[in-house]
C-alpha cells in the first residue's frame, strides 16, 4: 500500500476578518504615517460628511424642495446618494426627480417596454421612478454632474457649477 501524505489546507496570509484589529498595516499607505490625531481627525470628518449628506437625502425625501437649498447642497452628496434620493422619493410614490412635486400613479408592472416604432426593447426599471421623460431626463442631467469621489475628499477638489435642465 502506497502511504498516502497529508497536506495542510491552511490558507497562506489569513483572509481579514471585519472584526479584526486595526493596524497601521491594514491602512492603506498613505495613511500608515498619519499620527492617532491624524487619523481620528479624519475618521471624524469622514463621519460628520456622511451624516451631512443623510440629512440632505431625508430634507430631498418632501414633497416640496426649494430649487436654491437643493443647488447648494449638490456639493455635499454624490452620484450614490442622489441615487437614493430618486429610489426612495419613488417608494413613497413621489417623482424621484426632487425638483418636481408629482405623485407616481399608473406605475407599470413590468420591467420592460417593447417599442413597435423602433424594433427595440427598453429596461424602464429606472424610467418607472418618474412621473414623466422630461423629470427622467433632467434627472439624469443632474446626476451625471454630480461627483464620484468621496465626501471627506470635497475641500481639495473644484466643485462645479451645477446646471438643471429645464421642465415644462
Amino acid at each position: 500500500m502506497e502511504s498516502c501524505e497529508v497536506t495542510s489546507l491552511k490558507p497562506k496570509s489569513r483572509p481579514k476578518s471585519p472584526t479584526a484589529k486595526l493596524t497601521r498595516k491594514n491602512l492603506p499607505k498613505r495613511a500608515q504615517n498619519y499620527s492617532k490625531e491624524q487619523l481620528l481627525q479624519a475618521l471624524k470628518k469622514k463621519k460628520d460628511c456622511t451624516a451631512k449628506a443623510q440629512s440632505i437625502v431625508e430634507r430631498c425625501l418632501e414633497k416640496e424642495v426649494e430649487e436654491n437649498t437643493f443647488l447648494a447642497s449638490l456639493q455635499d452628496i454624490n452620484q450614490c446618494h442622489y441615487q437614493d434620493i430618486v429610489e426612495e422619493r419613488a417608494i413613497i410614490s413621489l417623482c424621484g426627480y426632487p425638483l418636481c412635486s408629482q405623485e407616481l400613479k399608473d406605475v407599470p408592472k413590468q420591467q420592460f417596454h417593447i417599442s413597435m416604432h423602433s424594433n427595440k426593447v427598453y429596461d424602464i426599471t429606472e424610467r418607472k421612478n418618474f412621473c414623466s421623460n422630461q423629470c427622467f431626463r433632467a434627472s439624469n442631467y443632474l446626476k451625471l454632474q454630480l461627483l464620484t469621489s468621496p465626501l471627506w475628499l470635497r475641500d481639495v477638489e473644484d466643485i462645479p457649477e451645477f446646471k438643471l435642465l429645464k421642465i415644462e
